[in-house]
């Protein structure tokens, strides 16, 4: 299914001739239309511009072929070795040898079927040129440039009497015969080509015909791939093969599916609007022809100006059926598509193939972002976290630490709504422990955005979203001591701070000492918790009375909600979600405090 929508998208967006791709064409051979070299340089270097300056080396539309060690040439444009029989350092001379030979019956083989004037005037120049000497017989004097390496990739560019000066092997050049040509050859349709191909069903496209030894085109821009590109379906090992089925064979695939599939996803890779990269992760998305685009760039930088109105539009629009016209309906019916991708070498790894309805997209990332809101400890206009701040938040080192299936994890939860893995969770709550109770806003974000996933808080319910302090919270399919673990946390909290106002700033808080212990089985430590802040109390009230007061009646109100009498049942130890839900009251109390400090240091200004 994935390989067969990949196919279908490659039919709307790439335009280019079959089997050709972009390649990095260092050198121009100048030639006229009797295959002369012009001037008086034997080759002129292609530059490409960039932000980081010149580089040779023009990435242009030619002739490809897939090879790995055997002997291919590719038409019109290929490494020194093929064109000019020019060996590195490295090669051996006979290989290279015949690379310039059978490069230069390719081109023959081009013009007897094409009749193309410019392949004939390269095809004239390569009779002339002497692989040995490097010399072309029409100029003896012209050598190639010292800069010049073998492995780089030339080609031709034709002047004419009467016409323009083009480049044949571009696809701009639009010889559509020498295209026609290359696609025949490529898929073993003429005469000159004594290759056997295997013939078979093909699992992409159900049709019947040639299948691919090795797939023509390598999936590129991959982190941790190779540079030259890695495989999307391959086996190379006997471990793999069934039935005396190797490489590609093992899973059947023509042609034309072949190409289509690796450059469409090639191009969504390349592309700044339907692709994302996490760390070592990349998501790309489309959707089904004639659909409305999906623009999910918002989940990598949702506090971009133009993302964030992206987002407060979404979370404004009503996704109810009752609402949408069957019109809007049937568009929302339409197909969305991503995968997420990761490299191991030499191959392509495909982490997760999405296909659900564009409706159901829309609907899970209104809930995605709905999950994310939770008050701030500081006055800051933050609401909404990408991708990888919520994923980085859980590990100490995340650039060094994180696992690729984390941010791929956070990525299908928003785009299909389905809960996060416990082994987040689990890291997420050992982080905050190590780290003597420290969560950040983006922590409090994704604890609450887990909770919401789950079902655990109804986002239906506005007084139960549990965005800023709740001091009677419902939760969705309660159980005995959620309520408990989100008062036992904003006891701690408040138990902290009266610390602090009683003692200023001390080596071990409160806090520091007990939030591990405390956030795993708070019923063992409430009394003792409890006697901390009457001591301190008892300090402020001869100190500060009014923060006593204060203090003491914001104190009471917690124990209030934590009798006596519940606490003989309550669990010795609580589930991972309730220690989500203490750290979450434990983080809504300290926003709770420091936002009536910023409002009676207002009033005092």
């Amino acid at each position: 299914m994935l390989l067969s929508e990949l196919a279908k998208l490659a039919t709307r967006i790439d335009e280019t001739p079959s089997m050709y791709g972009f390649s990095p064409v260092s050198w121009l051979i100048e030639i006229d239309q009797q295959g002369r070299p012009i001037g008086t340089s034997l080759m002129t270097p292609m530059v490409e511009e960039s932000r980081k300056g010149k580089k040779r080396g023009k990435k242009i539309i030619v002739p490809h072929i897939g090879r790995t060690v055997g002997i291919q040439p590719k038409l019109l444009a290929d490494t020194g070795e093929y064109v000019l029989g020019a060996a590195r350092s490295t090669s051996k001379p006979e290989r290279v040898a015949e690379c310039h030979r059978q490069f230069k019956d390719l081109v023959a083989n081009c013009f007897s079927a094409t009749q193309e004037p410019a392949v004939e005037a390269i095809l004239k120049f390569l009779e002339s040129w002497d692989p040995v000497q490097q010399r072309s017989q029409f100029a003896p004097n012209l050598q190639l440039p010292s800069e010049f390496d073998a492995s780089e990739v030339v080609t031709f560019r034709v002047h004419f009497s009467d016409a323009p000066a083009l480049i044949p092997a571009e696809n701009k050049a639009n010889l559509e015969k020498v295209q026609q040509f290359w696609a025949a050859y490529t898929s073993g349709e003429t005469a000159s080509d004594s290759r056997e191909r295997p013939m078979g069903w093909c699992l992409v496209t159900g049709t019947y015909g040639p299948l691919e030894q090795r797939l023509p085109f390598f999936i590129k821009g991959l982190p941790n791939g190779q540079p030259s590109g890695i495989a999307l379906v391959s086996a190379n090992s006997v471990a793999f093969e069934s039935f005396g089925l190797a490489n590609s064979l093992t899973s059947p695939i023509s042609r034309p599916a072949a190409e289509g599939f690796a450059k469409a996803l090639n191009a969504l890779i390349a592309s700044e609007n339907d692709c994302l990269r996490i760390g070592n992760s990349v998501y790309v998305w489309w959707v089904q022809q004639g659909a409305e685009a999906v623009d999910l760039k918002i989940l990598g930088k949702p506090r971009d100006p133009l993302n964030s109105k992206r987002i407060q539009n979404l979370l404004k629009s009503p996704m109810t059926a009752q609402k949408i016209s069957e019109k809007t309906s049937a568009a929302l019916a339409q197909r969305f598509f991503a995968i997420a991708l990761t490299a191991n070498n030499a191959r392509a790894v495909i982490r997760s193939w999405i296909d659900v309805t564009i409706e159901s997209v829309n609907h899970n990332l209104k809930i995605w972002f709905q999950g994310q809101k939770i008050d701030s400890l500081y006055e800051e206009d933050r609401e909404f976290f990408g991708l990888y701040e919520l994923a980085a938040c859980a590990y100490r080192e995340p650039k060094k630490d994180m696992l690729s299936r984390t941010p791929t994890a956070l990525f299908l939860a928003a785009i299909e709504g389905r809960p996060l893995p416990a082994d987040l969770l689990d890291r997420l709550l050992r982080r905050i422990r190590v780290e003597g109770g420290s969560i950040t806003h983006t922590r409090a974000a994704l604890l609450k955005l887990i909770l919401t996933l789950e079902g655990k808080i109804n986002m239906n319910e506005p007084q139960n979203a549990m965005e800023s302090l709740t001091r009677n919270p419902q939760f969705q399919d309660e159980q005995l001591g959620d309520r408990l673990a989100y008062h036992a946390g904003r006891l701690l909290a408040q138990v902290d701070r009266i610390q602090y106002a009683a003692l200023g700033k001390v080596n071990a808080p409160i806090a520091d000492r007990y939030y591990g212990s405390m956030s795993i089985s708070p019923c063992y430590l409430l009394g003792k918790i409890i006697g901390k802040a009457q001591a301190n109390l008892s300090k402020l009230r001869k100190e500060k009375p009014g923060q006593h007061n204060r203090f003491q009646e914001e104190l009471e109100e917690i124990l209030s909600k934590i009798p006596d009498r519940d606490l003989p049942n309550l669990p010795s130890r609580l589930s991972m979600q309730q220690q989500a839900i203490f750290a979450i009251g434990y983080y809504h109390q300290q926003a709770h405090n420091r936002q009536q400090i910023r409002d009676r240091a207002a009033n005092f200004s």
